[in-house]
């Protein structure tokens, strides 16, 4: 980026802490004409207390709250105002705690389907120029997207720490960010949280059979 220097960008790819370097040096770029669009079924505020693992702190850190090894990183922190939480349900209570204090708004997977008005109010109201969309997979029904976490072969009912579970389906998500986009520039896209099981499975077992296995 540093060497590029690129008015937009797109990250395919890893978990949801992707998203921290490219949107910062957004941040950094277009300040308070940009909004963030966080399409996941967490909001993605935590710190090192709640849970160690970083992926589920990005947005805060987006924000300048949390571990100092990343938030100082973010020379422009954004503002709760310019942030955007669409897919989020039954977050967890601190996650709700600091959503509140902070006066996020956010869209749940049932108004995302029948429109996602609050967001295309969010962008008018707040008059979001520019736009970075964070697209994390597991925002995804995991019944008809397999290539998720939540998917995963032979899982318990409560492996994963009871955390929602994505409502949304592919159609929801494309429909979402188009919308977005022709109202507002869209000059971010990460896509994060893709694992894919079957070609795993696939490998590992590829990895087993005669004639292939040196």
């Amino acid at each position: 980026m540093e060497k590029h220097t690129p008015d937009s960008l797109v990250v395919i790819g890893g978990d949801c802490l992707v998203s921290l370097a490219p949107f910062s040096w957004l941040l950094e770029k277009y300040k308070d004409k940009l909004g963030i669009l966080w399409i996941d079924s967490h909001p993605d505020v935590q710190t090192p207390k709640e849970y160690k693992n970083a992926h589920a702190h990005v947005l805060g850190e987006l924000m300048g709250n949390g571990d100092s090894d990343f938030t100082r990183t973010v020379k422009h922190p954004v503002s709760p105002q310019k942030i955007m939480i669409a897919g989020i349900h039954d977050p967890l209570p601190y996650e709700a705690n600091f959503i509140s204090e902070h006066k996020i708004q956010t869209c749940s997977p049932e108004q995302v389907r029948s429109g996602a008005q609050p967001v295309l109010d969010w962008i008018k109201n707040e008059k979001i120029e520019y736009l970075a969309i964070h697209i994390d997979l597991d925002v995804l029904d995991p019944h008809n997207f397999r290539s998720v976490l939540f998917a995963k072969p032979g899982r318990g009912q409560h492996d994963f720490g009871d955390v929602a579970e994505g409502k949304l389906n592919i159609p929801d998500v494309v429909k979402l960010a188009n919308q977005t986009a022709s109202i507002s520039k869209a000059i971010g896209l990460t896509i994060a949280e893709y694992l894919p099981w079957d070609a795993l499975n696939l490998k590992n077992m590829l990895e087993e059979l005669p004639l292939i296995v040196k």
